[in-house]
């Protein structure tokens, strides 16, 4: 039986990572299921509703597509530098402020 898709979103690695321990719970995961859960469970950094939570204030708060935000969010950059890798898509062009900002709200975390 075909598998019927009911929404669609992009996820955070902590998003990822809560289901697919939910669904293990539930019962055995595929192969992919299992790597993808051990890659989220490496490189997740923040909590579910933290990740959350930022991903909507950049968003808000500078006009940064969902996308990116997400991105951003998975990486948590540690310095300017890189955090221009993730916005080079941008139509914006982010004051060095801003992007202290930026840097900022992810060192709350």
């Amino acid at each position: 039986m075909p598998v019927k898709i009911l929404k669609e979103r992009r996820l955070t690695l902590a998003e990822v990572k809560k289901i697919l321990e939910e669904r293990s719970m539930k019962g055995e995961l595929s192969y992919i299921q299992r790597v993808t859960l051990d890659y989220a469970t490496k490189f997740s950094q923040l909590s579910v509703e933290k990740s959350i939570e930022i991903v909507k204030r950049l968003i808000e708060n500078f006009g940064v597509s969902e996308s990116t935000a997400i991105q951003i969010v998975n990486a948590v950059p540690k310095s300017i530098d890189e955090l221009r890798v993730f916005l080079t898509n941008e139509q914006k062009i982010f004051t060095e402020e801003e992007l202290n900002k930026i840097l900022k709200i992810l060192e709350e975390t």
